[in-house]
C-alpha cells in the first residue's frame, strides 16, 4: 500500500479513537496515538513530563513517516494548525482528513455524557479552533461527518478510506 496519512479535524477527546479502531481493524492500518505516548510517559516517571512526551512523539512519528506506507494518526490536525502537512508531502504521503463538524451543543452534550467536565471549560476555544481550521484548510478535508450522518460515521469513513486506498494504488 502506498503512503497514506489518515487523521482528523475536531475537538479533543471526541469521536476519533472509535473511528480509528474500527478503520484500523477493517483495513489493517497501523495507528499512531499521542495519548498512548503521554500515558506511557506518566507510567515511566510517575508524573507527566511534557518535554519527554513531545520528544517521544516526534521521534516515533518521524520514524513512521520515513518507513511505513500508511497509518492513522489518532489525533486532530486542527489543534496544531496542520503542521505535519509539509512533512507528509515532502515524504510522498497522500492525506485523508476526516472533519467532524458537529455544533457546539453536540460537543457539550458529548463532554457531559462522557463526564469530561474539565473539557467543558475549554469548549469555546476548541470549537473555535475547529472553525478556524475549516476556514483555512477546508480544501484539505476529504470527508465531513455532521449531525445528520454521525451515527453512520464508521461505515461512511470506512468506505471513503477504502475508496481512497484503491485510488492511490491505481496511480
Amino acid at each position: 500500500m502506498k503512503k497514506l496519512f489518515v487523521s482528523y479535524a475536531w475537538a479533543i477527546w471526541c469521536w476519533k479513537t472509535p473511528i480509528t479502531n474500527y478503520i484500523s481493524t477493517k483495513l489493517w492500518l497501523p495507528t499512531f496515538n499521542t495519548d498512548s505516548i503521554r500515558s506511557e510517559v506518566c507510567e515511566d516517571f510517575l508524573k507527566f513530563d511534557e518535554n519527554e512526551a513531545q520528544r517521544r512523539i516526534k521521534e516515533r512519528l518521524t520514524s513512521i513517516i520515513k518507513g511505513w506506507w500508511a497509518f492513522i494518526f489518532d489525533a486532530s490536525v486542527d489543534r496544531k494548525r496542520w503542521i505535519l502537512k509539509d512533512v507528509l508531502i515532502k515524504n510522498w504521503y497522500k492525506c485523508f482528513i476526516i472533519s467532524i463538524d458537529l455544533n457546539r451543543d453536540a460537543l457539550l452534550k458529548f463532554y457531559e455524557t462522557k463526564s469530561y467536565f474539565e473539557s467543558i471549560n475549554m469548549i469555546d476555544k476548541v470549537y473555535g479552533d475547529h472553525q478556524n481550521f475549516l476556514m483555512e484548510f477546508s480544501d484539505d478535508v476529504n470527508i465531513h461527518i455532521d449531525i445528520n450522518n454521525y451515527k453512520k460515521r464508521l461505515d461512511i469513513v470506512y468506505r471513503a478510506i477504502k475508496k481512497r486506498i484503491k485510488e492511490i494504488e491505481e496511480l
